[in-house]
C-alpha cells in the first residue's frame, strides 16, 4: 500500500513513546487493536490486570504504562507476576511453552513451563508465574519467550533484569 508524501511526513512527525521494548507512536495505536500494536510483544507486571478496558486505546496505553521491565526480590523470596502476550497470529495450539533465559552473556535457560490458552484461535494470553529467588541472581538480565512448543516457533517475547 502506497502512502502519499504528506501522510509520510505526519507519520514521520508523530510523538514517539519513549518506553524500553514499546515503542510506537500514538498514530499507530490509535485505530488499532491490541494484538496488532503489540503483537509478538509480553507485557509483565507485579499488579493483576483488569479485566475490560473502555477502548482499544485505553487497552494499549495501560499495557504501555504498566509494563514492568525491572523487578527487585527485597525481603521476599518469590515476585509474583502477570503476563500478557500478544501474538501476531491466532494460536490453535492448546500449550504453549513458555521459557526464561538469563541472557547477561548469551542465553542460559534458567526455567521453562507450560502455558494453557484457554481458547483456541486467540490472539491475546494472559497468564501468571512466579520469579523465584534461589533460582535467579540480581543484577542480571532475562529473556521470556513464549514458543508454540512443537516447532519452537517465538509468538511473543520481552526481556527484563532482576535489580539489586
Amino acid at each position: 500500500m502506497r502512502r502519499s508524501l504528506l501522510s509520510f511526513v505526519l507519520w514521520c512527525a508523530a510523538p514517539v513513546a519513549l518506553v524500553p521494548g514499546l515503542s510506537f507512536t500514538h498514530a499507530e495505536a490509535r485505530g488499532k487493536k491490541p494484538e496488532d500494536a503489540l503483537k509478538g510483544r509480553i507485557v509483565l507486571s507485579t499488579a493483576p490486570f483488569p479485566s475490560g478496558f473502555k477502548d482499544d486505546a485505553a487497552f494499549i496505553a495501560y499495557m504501555k504504562k504498566v509494563d514492568t521491565k525491572g523487578f527487585r526480590f527485597e525481603d521476599k523470596e518469590k515476585i509474583s507476576v502477570e503476563l500478557m502476550a500478544f501474538f501476531a497470529a491466532p494460536v490453535v495450539q492448546t500449550q504453549l511453552t513458555a521459557t526464561l533465559y538469563d541472557s547477561t552473556e548469551g542465553l542460559e535457560m534458567k526455567d521453562t513451563f507450560p502455558i494453557y490458552p484457554g481458547t483456541r484461535g486467540t490472539r491475546i494470553l494472559a497468564s501468571y508465574f512466579d520469579l523465584r529467588k534461589a533460582a535467579l541472581e540480581s543484577e542480571r538480565r532475562y529473556k521470556l519467550v513464549i514458543t508454540d512448543g512443537f516447532r519452537g516457533r517465538v509468538l511473543a517475547e520481552t526481556d527484563f533484569a532482576i535489580k539489586q
